[in-house]
């Protein structure tokens, strides 16, 4: 399932003091099953670029307007001149504006044409995205641009709540949850954060050789930060926990004003709600006003079903260019999401914003279901979209287009839903 790298491939620049304490981590008596064996391959020269991201996130100045930003004209040149997916539909020398828009459709069937001709490719590295919108995709990534997910996180801590992420090792800085079978699990340091722990843990009972282990592997090494999304806290509520975090965030799913709020009470610290994306990793933190955008590398569009660009507060879908993953330049690529956008206080910000929400679904033996199940199973066949859909309480219709061997994908199916789901097949 995974490349046969090795733990110097993984980790280029570990140190003795670092390595100790990774094997600390991996090796405690009550850590979950691991099951990625995934580090951030990430060398000196990478780092460094880590550091100047920071550097110029943490420098970055108000705006003034929500114009098109100085560097988009260089931008969208190379796109066109070195992408073969952008070179094919785009002359050259058109008005940005009239650039014709792309999104994961476009991207999930031939997500190599996105990747620039002139840019090499022996640090590419693969991602896979869920498909909340019904299209999974394994996308190009570079260790440096998955890297500058937790600058970002930090500096989205410090702006709006004063709070930093602890730098340097033998200390565990953030906990990532997730509650459902077969979830990636794993311990890594973060060079970046001077070789400060992350790990990922499975809430869900079948990643532990002991429940009992949940509880005492968190308590063992207490983050200050938790990452997780409402699905796993919901879980981690019910576990006794001894210690409380100084911030909780939450992304990927949709987290509602009134849980978030919860959470602050519970825990007595910030909630931070996130909203990013496998394509452009994280884009904006959300405020008492709205999603303030954090990334100074994405110049953001609303647009209506016409492409055009909508007036300032008018809603419409979100749409991004630039971003600093080398392998998938964005050029008006559509999110899926929607929000009208303003300039507050000189912070780009998107209003009402409108992301992916939390699904679970009932199986035919009253079995709670995680949609994260059903993408997982999505990935093991060649599936080019899919819908699933609840026609009755607790029946669902499965709608499938791909070439599929049938009979084994309708067995999988079965063993998931039980008998509560029908598949149907899009011609």
């Amino acid at each position: 399932m995974y490349p046969e790298i090795s733990e110097q491939e993984r980790f280029p620049i570990l140190t003795p003091r670092g390595r100790t304490f990774l094997h600390q981590m991996r090796q405690h008596a009550a850590a979950p099953v691991w099951n990625w064996p995934n580090g951030e391959q990430l060398d000196d020269r990478g780092l460094e670029r880590v550091k100047k991201f920071q550097r110029i996130l943490a420098s970055q100045r108000r705006y003034t307007s929500l114009d098109e930003p100085a560097w988009l004209e260089g931008f969208v040149e190379r796109c066109v001149t070195e992408v073969p997916f952008y070179r094919k539909r785009t002359p050259q020398g058109v008005s940005f504006q009239d650039i014709p828009t792309c999104n994961r459709s476009d991207l999930a069937p031939r997500a190599w044409d996105f990747v620039p001709d002139s840019e090499p490719i022996d640090e590419l590295v693969i991602f896979s995205s869920s498909g909340t919108t019904g299209q999974p995709t394994r996308t190009p990534h570079h260790p440096y641009s998955a890297a500058c997910g937790i600058p970002l996180i930090e500096y989205a801590l410090r702006e709006l709540h004063g709070i930093a992420i602890p730098h340097g090792v033998d200390q565990v800085a953030i906990t990532n949850f997730v509650a459902y079978p077969s979830a990636f699990t794993t311990a890594i340091v973060v060079g970046y954060l001077g070789e400060a722990g992350c790990v990922r843990v499975n809430l869900d009972p079948s990643a532990w050789r002991s429940l009992a282990h949940r509880e005492t592997y968190i308590n063992t090494w207490k983050a200050p930060i938790w990452l997780g999304d409402p699905v796993a806290y919901g879980v981690l509520e019910q576990l006794d926990i001894d210690h409380t975090p100084q911030a909780i965030v939450s992304g990927i799913l949709h987290l509602s004003p009134s849980y978030a709020d919860k959470l602050g009470q519970r825990y007595g610290c910030p909630v931070l709600d996130l909203y990013a994306m496998t394509e452009a990793g994280i884009i904006a933190a959300g405020t008492s006003v709205g999603h303030r955008i954090l990334a100074h590398d994405l110049f953001v569009e609303i647009l209506d079903d016409e492409d055009r660009r909508c007036p300032h507060g008018v809603r419409g879908e979100i749409a991004l260019t630039g971003g600093r993953n080398p392998y998938l330049p964005l050029l008006r690529y559509r999110t899926g999401d929607h929000a009208s956008l303003n300039l507050i206080d000189g912070h780009r910000v998107l209003i009402e914003f409108e992301g992916r929400q939390p699904v679970e679904y009932r199986s035919s033996d009253g079995r709670s279901i995680h949609s994260m199940e059903l993408t997982r199973l999505m990935r093991r066949f060649p599936v080019h979209r899919y819908q699933m859909q609840e026609i009755s309480q607790h029946r669902y219709e499965l709608l499938v287009r791909g070439d599929l061997d049938r009979e084994t994908f309708e067995k999988e199916v079965a063993q998931l839903f039980g008998r509560s789901t029908t598949v149907v097949y899009e011609e």
